[in-house]
């Protein structure tokens, strides 16, 4: 069978197979990619990532499953293959317009961003370091610090559509996302009990989770249905203490660490950035060089990252003989 549309992602493809109509989820195919992007660049197709996309597949796998467990409805309908996953598929509304009340069998247009920890490399931190925002503007119950855990899980929003992802209040949210007040709260009761559920799944194997996102449906009942992908090192932000008051970044952001540290090109991406904007032009990468291709050494490191993070969480074979402690120590030198 034939999919009717192809979406291309820099980490993942979309096959779509069926249609979703306005009484029914449609059905696709998630293929996890070996492919990253980071600072918003698209697939860094120079640099594939060994087996990344089998350990992304295993790890989402693992997730829906846990999920599912619990009660909480996803889209997950099985496996295609090791690295091709089986969904339902909900109407995506148009970018920048606002979800009716009582409308059923659709995307929320929003991204559900939690914080457990507040990472070093925070954008609340930054926000509030530049003076743009206090703390108490940002929702906290007190002045975050890095790595140190919040008194409670934080919970804030975004638009998911639009061209540029846009921080949304509650009520933005709710509103955008066609949802009543009650829907809403039951929507935030979703949102902690997935978070509290990959937080205590990742603990069980030494990984502190600091930060993520999740992404909800309405299905054509009108319950909550978790989709996209939950708990992975793409979309979200793990860390190992490896000592007292020590911590190794055990996600993407150790890949973007690479990029911070060698400076130059991070430099040009923000400049480029700028230079679009001003000249209000949409491609701001004709502005900025090709980015620096990763080492190799660091590449199969990244790869060894993702293989042993899928093995320990999954508890699959991931091939080579792994463990997710000697990675770590591994990737804390490679950190100096």
């Amino acid at each position: 069978m034939q999919p009717i549309r192809i979406y291309q992602g820099s980490a993942k493809n979309v096959f779509v197979f069926v249609e979703p109509t306005k009484e029914k989820p449609g059905k696709g195919v998630f293929e996890f990619l070996d492919y990253f992007s980071v600072f918003d660049w698209g697939q860094f197709l120079a640099d594939p990532i060994e087996k990344k996309g089998l350990a992304m597949a295993a790890v989402a796998k693992k997730h829906f499953e846990v999920l599912e467990a619990e009660g909480i409805k996803t889209h997950y309908l099985g496996m295609a293959s090791p690295t091709q996953m089986n969904v339902a598929l909900f109407n995506v509304p148009e970018p920048y317009t606002q979800v009716p009340q009582g409308s059923r069998n659709y995307l929320l247009p929003i991204e559900i961003i939690f914080r457990v920890y507040t990472h070093p490399e925070s954008s609340d931190l930054k926000k509030i370091k530049q003076g743009k925002r206090t703390w108490q503007e940002l929702g906290y119950d007190e002045m975050p610090e890095p790595n140190k855990k919040l008194p409670r899980a934080k919970i804030s929003y975004s638009t998911k559509l639009e061209e540029t992802d846009r921080v949304l209040t509650k009520e933005e949210a709710k509103v955008l996302a066609g949802l009543t007040p009650q829907e809403f709260e039951k929507l935030e009761e979703l949102a902690l009990k997935v978070e509290e559920i990959v937080t205590k799944h990742a603990e069980k194997v030494g990984l502190l989770h600091y930060d993520g996102k999740i992404e909800i449906a309405k299905d054509q009942n009108g319950y909550f249905v978790v989709v996209d992908v939950v708990g992975t090192l793409d979309e979200d932000r793990f860390m190992v203490e490896t000592e007292p008051g020590k911590f190794v970044d055990f996600s993407k952001q150790f890949i973007r660490n690479w990029f911070l540290r060698e400076g130059s090109w991070k430099r040009q991406v923000e400049e480029a950035k700028l230079k679009a904007e001003e000249q209000r032009i949409k491609d701001w990468k004709k502005f900025c060089p090709q980015p620096p291709s990763l080492p190799e050494d660091f590449r199969k490191l990244v790869s060894e990252m993702y293989l042993a993070d899928a093995q320990a969480r999954t508890g699959e074979k991931m091939g080579a003989e792994l463990s997710l402690k000697e990675t770590v120590k591994k990737m804390s030198y490679a950190s100096h």
